[in-house]
């Protein structure tokens, strides 16, 4: 069973991986499309400027989504079910979290695709700078999940 905890956290950080890249090469080929073609939309700076600024409150309503619901969930767990039970419930979890934090990436990508707007690649750091810091570790797994020091050092392994 300890095995199993273990095989599952391990993917659970190559998923993270896959995420991560996903994010990095979306913002590359965004980069790469605007600076060769320009933007997809020539329009006014005043729909630029409203369009980053949806971008920016779509982009906050998902982040704050992607923190507060995941951990809402985490604090629900049974703390009663096996270690291997545990992982793959908070493996479930983190992989929406980090689902939704590579959408809001997408949908950042696709706003400065169609803008043009530079400013959208701040927006786009955040992102990933909240994706790292969302990195399941597995100290901040044994913290979400309250795992006992066997338990922990089963992880750690």
């Amino acid at each position: 069973m300890e095995q199993n905890a273990l095989t599952t956290f391990r993917k659970l950080n190559k998923v993270y991986g896959a995420m991560f890249f996903i994010l990095i090469l979306l913002l590359l080929l965004a980069s790469i499309m605007v600076s060769n073609y320009g933007p997809l939309y020539q329009q006014h700076p005043q729909q630029t400027a409203l369009f980053k600024s949806i971008n920016i409150a779509i982009t906050a309503l998902i982040l704050v989504l992607a923190y507060a619901f995941p951990q809402f969930r985490i604090k629900k767990m049974d703390n009663t079910m096996a270690i291997h039970e545990k992982i793959d419930a908070y493996s479930r979890i983190i992989r929406f979290r980090l689902l939704m934090i590579v959408a809001a990436g997408l949908i950042t990508c696709l706003f400065f695709i169609m803008t043009g707007d530079t400013n959208l690649i701040v927006v786009l750091a955040i992102i990933i700078i909240f994706l790292i810091l969302a990195r399941p570790t597995p100290f901040k797994t044994a913290a979400d999940l309250n795992l006992s020091e066997d338990e922990k050092n089963m992880l750690l392994k």
